[in-house]
C-alpha cells in the first residue's frame, strides 16, 4: 500500500500530460494565423493584380480593329501575369459591365473611351490545412471587383 502512494505523489509524466493537452491549442492557433494570413495576402495580391490590369486597361491597350474581344483578352492577359503564387483558382472569365446611361453605345465589350467600367473576378482559395476544410469545404470564395474610368483614346480602333 505504501508503495502506491509514492507513484500518486509523483510528478513524473505530469510535463508530457501538459504538454499533449496544450499542443494541439498552440498548433490550431497556429494554422489558424498561418491561413489568415495567407488569405489576407491573396485578398491583397488578386486586388492588385485588378488594379495593374486597370491601368492597362484604362488607356485602350490591347486594340484589335478586326476584333473587339482582343482587348478584353490582353486585359485578362495582364491580369493573369500577376496571379502566380496566390494558389487562388480563377472562376470563370473576368466580368466586365460598362456603368454608362446609354447601353449599346460601346464597341467593345471592355468599354470605349471615356465608359465607366467595372470589372469582377470571382476565386476560390483552397486551404492549407484540411483542419479548416471542416469549417469551409473547398476553402473561401473571394470577390474582387475594381472601377475605372477609361481615357479618351480613339474610339475607331477598339
Amino acid at each position: 500500500m505504501v508503495n502506491i502512494l509514492k507513484y500518486i505523489k509523483s510528478d513524473k509524466g505530469q510535463s508530457i500530460i501538459e504538454f499533449t493537452l496544450a499542443f494541439p491549442i498552440f498548433a490550431l492557433v497556429f494554422f489558424a494565423v498561418v491561413e489568415f494570413s495567407h488569405l489576407f495576402y491573396v485578398k491583397l495580391t488578386l486586388r492588385h493584380a485588378l488594379q495593374e490590369s486597370g491601368r492597362y486597361m484604362v488607356t485602350g491597350q490591347g486594340r484589335n480593329p478586326n476584333n473587339p474581344q482582343a482587348r478584353c483578352n490582353a486585359i485578362d492577359d495582364k491580369f493573369k501575369e500577376w496571379l502566380i503564387g496566390t494558389g487562388a483558382g480563377l472562376q470563370g472569365p473576368l466580368t466586365y459591365e460598362i456603368l454608362i446611361d446609354e447601353p449599346g453605345s460601346s464597341e467593345s465589350p471592355c468599354g470605349g473611351p471615356k465608359d465607366t467600367v467595372r470589372v469582377t473576378a470571382q476565386f476560390i482559395k483552397p486551404w492549407f490545412t484540411i483542419l479548416f476544410d471542416q469549417f469551409s469545404p473547398g476553402g473561401i470564395t473571394l470577390n474582387v471587383s475594381v472601377t475605372w474610368i477609361n481615357e479618351p483614346f480613339p474610339a475607331g480602333l477598339l
